[in-house]
């Protein structure tokens, strides 16, 4: 068994994740404990945690223990908007954990990401799709908000915190200055 290591910061995982080498054998470790397909995995280098394409339906995500709150956000969220979007959303299929960093195994919408198609599409294709995702933040702001009320941190402390590593995030995912 592939243990995943203890690790004291964000920067840590990040460069822990940052190398397939180092953190693929634990994902796929987890996804043959289940009996899960991840003979051709997809590592998305993108995003906070770690998170593997099994196949072209599954996705396991993995948590450090320093982003539980994230993993019960988005374990809540998720169940929180299943059917209740005109969107597809992802379905937990498995949760757990393995020392101490929680996991979920999810599905996994079809689609190519944003970022490879946005460059490619006409101004009136783009304008169309803004006003698409202005629709579906609509909708999930009138989802009742239910357990995720309990989950921190507060907004005050996510606004806090979201423009303290605004620049550093930027220049960590190589936007361009503007």
């Amino acid at each position: 068994m592939h243990s995943l290591p203890s690790l004291e910061t964000i920067e840590a995982f990040r460069a822990w994740r940052a190398e397939a080498s180092r953190c693929l054998p634990a994902a796929l470790d987890i996804a043959h404990s289940h009996g899960l397909p991840h003979g051709n995995p997809h590592l998305f280098s993108t995003g906070t945690n770690l998170v593997v394409a099994l196949d072209d339906r599954l996705v396991l995500k993995i948590f450090p223990p320093l982003l539980r709150h994230q993993f019960m956000s988005e374990r809540l969220s998720l169940s929180q908007l299943r059917g209740r979007l005109g969107v597809p959303v992802p379905e937990i299929v498995i949760e757990g954990e393995r020392d101490r960093w929680p996991y979920l195994v999810i599905t996994r919408l079809r689609g190519i990401v944003g970022t490879e198609a946005w460059p490619a599409l006409p101004e009136d294709q783009k304008e169309r799709v803004l006003g698409q995702i202005g629709e579906t933040i609509a909708d999930v702001q009138r989802v009742p908000v239910g357990e995720l009320s309990g989950v921190g941190p507060n907004w005050a402390e996510f606004i806090s915190r979201q423009i303290e590593g605004c620049r550093a995030r930027h220049e960590r995912l190589g936007l361009p200055q503007k």
